[in-house]
C-alpha cells in the first residue's frame, strides 16, 4: 500500500487548506443561525419610508389622504418649491413626494403628482397605497356614502387584518427548513477542497523524476492506479462525512428526525461523486499549482452562481436556469428545494428526486470517462 500511504501523505500536507475552508463554511453556517434564531420567517411587517405631501387643494379628501398615510409612513414636513423637492430627494430625505393640485377634491384636477427616487422598488408600494386608498373612496362615493362617513369607512376597511397560514407540508411551518441553506453551499465548498486537493496530488504523482520511479517499481501499474482509486474514494468519503456532521452538530435532534436525511445524504453523496470526476478531469490537464487555483475558482464559482448555489434558483431568468440544466449543480440544488420544503412527496416530486439524483450520477459517469481517456492521451504523450 506504499502509493495509497503516499497519497494520505499528500492529504496531510493540504489539510492546513481543508480546515480553512470547513472553518469558514462553519462560520458563516453558524452567524445565520444566529441571525434566524434557527427558524425561517415568522410573519410580515409593512415597512414605513420617508415620504412628504404637499397638499395645495386643502379639501377634506387631499387631508384624509394624508393622514391616511402617515399612518403607514413616517411624514416629513416640506416646504413646496421645486430645489427644496430635489435637494430632499438627493440626499435621501425622503424617497417619495406626494403633490395635491388645487382643485383635486372638486374633481377639477383628476390627477395626482408624484416624484421619487428612479429606480427604488418602495416607490411602487407607495403608488399601490394611494390607488388602493383612493379606489376604497371611490366605492363607497359608488354605494351611496357620503361626506365624512365616506373617509371613515375607509379608515375601518384599512385596518382590517387578514390572517395568512402556510400549509405545514414539511414540519416547519410551511417555511424553508433551517438547515436547507448549508445543504445549498454544499456543493462549492466539496468541489474546491476536493479539487485542490486531489489536483495537488495528481500534479504531484504526474512529476517526471516520480512517474520514472513509478515504472521502474516492482509494483505493477494496475496495482499503483488502484491504490490511487482507493485513495479518491477514501479523501471523498471523508469529506463526504464531514460535510454530512456539520448541519448535526448544529441542528442536533431537529435534522437527525427529519424523514428526508437519507435523501439529503445520499444528494450531498451524489455531488461528491461528481466533484471526484471533476478534480480527476481538472488534475489530468492541469500540471501546474497556481494554475489548478486559477482553474478551480472558474469551474466552482461559474457553477455556483449559474446553478443556485449562491442565489436561490427562484431568483435566476428562465434563460440562465435552462443553460443550467447542462450543469449537474442544477440537479443537486433541485432536489434539494424539494427536499427543503416537503417531506411527503407527490409523483412528481419523487420523479424529480430520483432523476435529479440520476442526472448527476450520469455526469460523474460522463466526466470521469473524458478524464481517463484524457489522462490515456497524456500519458502517451
Amino acid at each position: 500500500m506504499t502509493v495509497f500511504r503516499c497519497f494520505l501523505k499528500m492529504v496531510k500536507r493540504n489539510s492546513r487548506m481543508v480546515i480553512l475552508y470547513f472553518s469558514i463554511f462553519l462560520t458563516i453556517s453558524v452567524c445565520m443561525q444566529l441571525a434566524t434564531g434557527g427558524k425561517g420567517m415568522d410573519g410580515f411587517e409593512q415597512e414605513s419610508l420617508d415620504l412628504a405631501v404637499i397638499d395645495r387643494d386643502g379639501s377634506v379628501l387631499a387631508r384624509e389622504l394624508t393622514e391616511y398615510l402617515g399612518r403607514h409612513h413616517h411624514l416629513v414636513a416640506l416646504s413646496d418649491d421645486e430645489d427644496a423637492i430635489c435637494e430632499a430627494l438627493f440626499y435621501r430625505n425622503v424617497v417619495y413626494v406626494v403633490i395635491i393640485p388645487a382643485g383635486y377634491g372638486e374633481g377639477i384636477e383628476d390627477k395626482i403628482q408624484t416624484i421619487k427616487i428612479p429606480g427604488t422598488n418602495s416607490a411602487y408600494y407607495v403608488d399601490q397605497q394611494i390607488g388602493q386608498f383612493l379606489g376604497w373612496v371611490n366605492v363607497l362615493e359608488t354605494a351611496g356614502y357620503d361626506g365624512q362617513e365616506i373617509y371613515e369607512r375607509a379608515v375601518e376597511a384599512d385596518e382590517l387584518k387578514t390572517e395568512v397560514g402556510l400549509m405545514d407540508k414539511n414540519g416547519h411551518g410551511g417555511v424553508q427548513a433551517p438547515y436547507a441553506f448549508m445543504f445549498q453551499y454544499m456543493p462549492y465548498i466539496i468541489l474546491s477542497i476536493i479539487c485542490y486537493v486531489i489536483g495537488s496530488i495528481m500534479i504531484g504523482f504526474r512529476d517526471k523524476e516520480v512517474r520514472r520511479r513509478m515504472e521502474c517499481s516492482a509494483m505493477p501499474p494496475r496495482q499503483q492506479n488502484g491504490q490511487l482509486v482507493l485513495g479518491y474514494l477514501v479523501l471523498g468519503a471523508g469529506i463526504w462525512l464531514v460535510c454530512i456532521l456539520m448541519p448535526v452538530l448544529l441542528y442536533g435532534k431537529e435534522l437527525l428526525t427529519d424523514p428526508n436525511m437519507p435523501l439529503y445524504m445520499a444528494n450531498v453523496l451524489a455531488v461528491t461523486l461528481v466533484s471526484l470526476a471533476i478534480s480527476f478531469t481538472v488534475g489530468t490537464l492541469v500540471r501546474k499549482e497556481v494554475v489548478l487555483s486559477a482553474v478551480i475558482n472558474v469551474i466552482a464559482l461559474g457553477m455556483s452562481f449559474v446553478c443556485g448555489v449562491f442565489v436561490s434558483m427562484e431568483v435566476l431568468s428562465k434563460g440562465v436556469r435552462a443553460a443550467a440544466q447542462f450543469l449537474p449543480f442544477y440537479w443537486y440544488e433541485s432536489v434539494n428545494q424539494i427536499l427543503a420544503m416537503n417531506t411527503g412527496f407527490t409523483q412528481a416530486q419523487e420523479r424529480g428526486i430520483l432523476e435529479g439524483l440520476g442526472i448527476q450520477g450520469l455526469f460523474a459517469a460522463a466526466i470521469l470517462c473524458v478524464g481517463l481517456v484524457l489522462d490515456r492521451y497524456m500519458a502517451e504523450k
